[in-house]
């Protein structure tokens, strides 16, 4: 083995540039490897960030807990953070917010949030507040001022002392739900919840399933975040998708190192021809291939995954930092160690196979032909010109040339035109792709109503109890508005009046969407529909709504028929009806597209419709459970258009699930004398001071209580930068495997340039000029570049085609398209490395005299 090891130094010292262009090709497939593994791992972790923003940083929260079950649960092993709460009391209805009294710990208050001014509570009166919050109420955030507030079934009013501010909660801001903290005692309490994020490495459904049986808890005290669960499960793994990656990129980058190396050994065949023919086994040949490629592995691999986690990290900072709200911070960047492992082990892997493989053709070649370098056979290149000279026959003699020279080797061939195809498919994929995830970003703020910059909601009623009426809204009036309207850089402000009634229909078409509703524990609770077994009719939850004229005319853009006509709305019966379609391809998701699809309802223009509303004062708790027996009145409307999505909502009572009717302010004023407006929509100029009128917003919603102002502005921003970190880490890969790709082509296309110079020299001596051989080298670096194209363009659409259908592009309204210019682009860059790999050797070989050209012999 000694003596093999100096063969093989000596061999690498001898022939430095081979040497070196091995362990190029070795760094390249690693730092591939490594890089698209990086890549990937970091959007693992960004995919757990993004799904801790989301859905919160715990993976499950256990409600109803007694004191001796905690000290169950904090027995409990895996635990990363526990935090605790327990309930101590409610504004009263008529305070200026619905805010929610807490005991929390310091773990909670950590985990959920950060402390950004102030300190924690410790006083029983002490609390810290958000700042959204104090902004909603009209006031500073600042620490040291007091909080006075009447508490629901309690006389007295209570005082509390501002400690700390915290830092906007996402979810909580987002859903306008108000709580303070105070001081967690828990010798003196015996109610809790807790809220536990686990190790990550740890089973977390098991640890979920022992705590409950250990604590003993019943299955309605468990409530699992399942997203966050699964995404933190997949994270830092190697699930299907990452192993099928692997593959693929193994695959790729073995073609890649073996065509470097089989050129290498046939400018080296006569060395192996002459070890044989002193006595070297074929074996003993195979081993010496191996070791000179796992010597230089040794050097390389190291090289290599520095190099892929160097450009995967470029990649990720080039990404832009996204600074969310709470303690989740810029996704890091994530080492992956697994990857690292599988990219040594694909490394050896792919040295063994194209060892072995190498071993294969040396063996079936003779000592005498390997150092004559006669070995082979021309019967395959003598087919291949007697069809390209079918082919070319009226093209010139140097163009014929070159097409049968491209052909002469299939195999080169091959792996040259699929190394310039793969990068150009997966731009034209990832461009695809790219074109889907930034509709799918608008869908899903679409979805959740992101529709303005401010958003003012006010969700409650004047009076609680048994002495409510449906008519009965807090919310803004005339006045108010008009000071928002006032707002220095203020554009828009849209406003809605909405009031929860109910319809009845004959028949609903996806029955088994809203049974699937029902079924959940809110809504067997409160009931989203009904059904009378005696008349066979549908008493449907849904919304009477009075929008302004400024979001009535954001309904155009979602109008499935009919015509908005707004003189009619404020003068007569006339409304617009907001029917839900459930998607034809997800079942149990709504969807905003027309025809994707199925009405829940059949309504059409010119029918008329009947809202039921109580008759007087009821008990809202009854009503919404639907098991009152209210004498009910009905307010009738002529349908004047349709459309499938209502622009603004509250996410309450019937959320956007209902059919609602949707008619002018000015006309719900005159039916029902409802003179407030419970949700305001206000949008800014380009140039506007949002952290100005944010304040100021906010003190006028303060005047009205139970209202939250909420910023969309940063909302939406992050989520647009999540998009484009997606796309990023997309392209990232791209660029890789192009730079791999170009790499391997030039390599290819040099070594069958460089291998026919006494051919070319033969053709220099009988009179072609440097132009004719210069036209010529292009020609053929066109032709790579235009053959590789049609396959480019053909795989590409296939692809295109494949994914609008599988991955529902449609239920987005989109249309099958096609990006000409990304089609174009990706053939202007074939043809351009087609040329460039070409024309680098070519200028060598010509800078070559005549008779060395036809003396070389490779």
């Amino acid at each position: 083995m000694k003596d093999n090891l100096k063969i093989v130094v000596r061999y690498i010292k001898s022939y430095k540039a081979r040497s070196l262009a091995i362990a190029l090709s070795i760094i390249l497939a690693t730092s591939l490897i490594v890089g698209i593994g990086t890549l990937s791992r970091s959007a693992q972790q960004a995919d757990v960030d993004r799904m801790k923003r989301e859905t919160g940083a715990d993976h499950v929260y256990f409600k109803n807990v007694k004191r001796n079950q905690l000290k169950s649960i904090k027995s409990s092993k895996d635990i990363k953070n526990l935090g605790i709460t327990s309930y101590y009391a409610s504004t009263d209805v008529n305070e200026k917010l619905p805010i929610n009294i807490l005991h929390a710990n310091k773990n909670y208050l950590t985990s959920h949030s950060k402390l950004i001014k102030g300190r924690f509570p410790k006083a029983s009166n002490e609390v810290v507040v958000e700042k959204w919050i104090l902004n909603s109420m009209g006031l500073k955030p600042e620490t040291n001022q007091d909080l006075t507030f009447k508490l629901y079934q309690k006389e007295n009013p209570e005082t509390f002392k501002v400690v700390g501010i915290l830092e906007d909660r996402f979810i909580e801001k987002q859903k306008g739900m108000c709580e303070i903290f105070l001081n967690l005692n828990e010798s003196k309490l015996d109610n809790f919840t807790t809220y536990i994020e686990f190790n990550e490495d740890s089973n977390i459904n098991t640890n979920i399933d022992n705590i409950a049986k250990n604590a003993i808890l019943d299955k309605e005290s468990v409530r699992r975040n399942s997203m966050l669960i699964e995404s933190t499960m997949k994270n830092g793994t190697l699930d299907d998708s990452s192993k099928y990656t692997a593959i693929a990129m193994s695959l790729f980058s073995g073609i890649v190192i073996y065509s470097i190396y089989v050129i290498s050994i046939y400018q080296r065949i006569q060395e192996y021809g002459v070890l044989r023919a002193i006595g070297s086994t074929n074996f003993r040949i195979f081993k010496l291939m191996f070791y000179e490629l796992f010597i230089l592995a040794l050097i390389a691999m190291p090289i290599g995954i520095c190099t892929g986690m160097g450009g995967a990290q470029i990649f990720n900072r080039s990404a832009g930092n996204i600074q969310f709200e709470g303690n989740i911070k810029v996704t890091p960047f994530v080492i992956p160690d697994k990857i690292i492992l599988l990219s040594i082990a694909s490394t050896i892997l792919i040295i063994l196979i194209i060892s072995f493989f190498t071993y294969l053709k040396i063996r079936r070649i003779s000592p005498i032909d390997a150092i004559r370098k006669t070995f082979g056979t021309n019967k395959n290149v003598t087919k291949v010109n007697s069809l390209i000279s079918k082919l070319t026959l009226n093209i010139s003699v140097t163009k014929s040339i070159s097409a049968k020279n491209i052909f002469r080797n299939k195999k080169g061939f091959i792996i040259i035109i699929l190394s310039m195809s793969i990068g150009g498919i997966i731009v034209i994929k990832d461009n695809y792709k790219s074109s889907f995830l930034d509709v799918q970003n608008k869908s899903s703020q679409e979805q959740t109503y992101m529709n303005a910059d401010f958003i003012l909601s006010n969700t409650f009623s004047n009076e609680t109890g048994n002495n409510t009426s449906f008519k009965d809204i807090k919310g803004f009036n005339d006045n108010q508005i008009d000071k928002i309207k006032n707002i220095d850089g203020i554009d828009k402000v849209k406003t809605a009046s909405i009031l929860n009634t109910r319809i009845e229909v004959d028949k609903i078409n996806r029955l088994d969407y809203y049974e699937a509703i029902n079924s959940t524990p809110y809504y067997k609770e409160y009931p989203l529909f009904t059904k009378n077994n005696t008349t066979g009719k549908y008493t449907l939850k849904q919304k009477l709504r009075g929008y302004n004229d400024e979001m009535i005319k954001s309904l155009e853009k979602y109008l499935v028929s009919g015509n908005i006509n707004l003189k009619k709305m404020k003068k007569e019966n006339l409304a617009i009806v907001y029917v839900p379609e459930i998607s034809k391809t997800k079942k149990y998701q709504k969807t905003f597209t027309h025809g994707k699809g199925t009405p829940v309802v059949d309504i059409k223009v010119g029918d008329t419709i009947k809202v039921k509303y109580p008759n007087g004062r009821i008990d809202m708790d009854l009503y919404e459970s639907q098991k009152d027996n209210y004498e009910y009145l009905e307010y009738e409307f002529k349908v004047g258009a349709i459309v499938n999505y209502p622009f603004a909502d509250s996410s309450t009572y019937s959320g956007d699930d209902g059919v609602d009717v949707i008619t002018s302010s000015e006309y719900l004023k005159k039916l029902t004398g409802v003179d407030k407006y419970n949700l305001v929509y206000a949008d800014l100029n380009e140039n506007a001071n949002s952290k100005k009128i944010n304040k100021l917003l906010g003190k006028i919603g303060s005047e009205v209580s139970g209202t939250t102002t909420i910023d969309m502005m940063v909302e939406k921003e992050n989520s647009d930068k999540m998009t484009s970190r997606s796309m990023i880490y997309n392209y990232g890969i791209v660029a890789i495997m192009f730079i791999i790709s170009v790499l391997n082509i030039i390599n290819n296309i040099s070594y069958n340039l460089t291998s026919r110079t006494s051919e070319f020299g033969m053709l220099r001596a009988i009179g072609i000029s440097e132009r004719e051989f210069k036209n010529m080298i292009l020609y053929e670096g066109i032709l790579y570049g235009v053959l590789s194209s049609i396959i480019t363009i053909v795989s590409g659409l296939i692809i295109q085609f494949k994914m609008y259908y599988l991955q529902d592009f449609a239920s987005y309204g989109l249309d099958f398209t096609i990006d000409y210019k990304i089609y174009i682009l990706v053939v202007l860059a074939n043809i351009i490395v087609g040329i460039l790999a070409t024309c680098i050797p070519s200028r060598k070989i010509n800078k070559i005299s005549i008779v060395e050209a036809i003396n070389i012999t490779e």
